[in-house]
């Protein structure tokens, strides 16, 4: 399951923002926003932001409880 910082993220990333305009947006770093997004891929089963993104149409990602 996803945290709630990772869903934002993934959420973000899936409408085709970069990694340096989702950390402006949420006052992060970029390192951080690629380390969640590691995280997230490894999470969902994806490699890249085309597949997260369908993921993300498809599935859903289940929030964290």
């Amino acid at each position: 399951m996803l945290t709630a910082r990772e869903r934002e993220i993934a959420d973000l990333a899936s409408t085709g923002r970069t990694s340096n305009e989702i950390a402006k947006v949420l006052f992060l770093s970029v390192r951080t926003v690629d380390r969640h997004l590691g995280r997230v891929y490894r999470k969902l089963g994806v490699s890249n932001r085309t597949s997260l993104n369908h993921a993300m149409l498809n599935n859903g990602a289940p929030d964290a409880p």
